[in-house]
């Protein structure tokens, strides 16, 4: 039989029970059955092509070494967005979100008006401080993916198996209120942003 035409879990059994470049020609059609909508996927959460492409080399790295770990409980498609969530949740936790000091200098001198973009930074650094300190760690990435790389509620709620009613809007809600405290502890402080 074709192996193109077995199910996933057919092929993950298959591919269990065999070894050397049997083994690798069955990974090679699980793999690539789903390959282009866990690149669309990767994208949607980087907004970008090339990181899109590291973090989806990542997933599908992590998913070959840990096959033998798929026991058939769920579907594979299933167990496979679990380990993109993981890796992108993951990846979200590593990033910096601060700029090196020689990149920022790069920017402030090659823009129009160094002082503005000076200030920019210091409150992009002020305003990540904040997010960290006034939001939990749910809220900080619900926030983060909606606002700062425009994606839709539902596919929130999704990436991140939210289980509550209302699922990613019920998060951003909770930080929304949350942040307008903050602020206005802030104001009264006379502080700024």
């Amino acid at each position: 039989m074709d192996p193109r035409d077995l199910s996933d879990e057919e092929l993950v059994a298959r591919a269990a029970a065999s070894s050397g470049s049997e083994r690798d020609a069955l990974v090679n059609v699980l793999f690539s059955r789903h390959y282009e909508r866990v690149g669309r996927w990767c994208f949607r959460f980087t907004n970008d092509r090339e990181a899109a492409a590291d973090l989806a080399q990542d997933v599908f790295l992590k998913a070959h070494r840990h096959l033998a770990d798929f026991r058939g409980t769920s579907r594979f498609t299933t167990w496979l967005y679990t380990i993109i969530r993981h890796e992108s949740l993951n990846r979200l936790r590593r990033a910096a979100p601060v700029m090196e000091t020689e990149d920022a200098l790069e920017d402030v001198a090659g823009d129009d008006d160094p002082y503005d973009a000076t200030e920019r930074l210091h409150t992009a650094e002020r305003l990540r401080v904040l997010l960290s300190e006034v939001l939990d760690q749910v809220e900080r990435v619900v926030f983060t993916l909606h606002y700062g790389d425009d994606m839709p509620l539902d596919s929130i709620t999704r990436l991140l198996h939210l289980e509550n009613a209302s699922g990613a809007k019920a998060y951003i809600v909770s930080a929304r209120r949350k942040l307008a405290r903050a602020r206005q502890r802030i104001l009264a402080k006379g502080q700024g942003l």
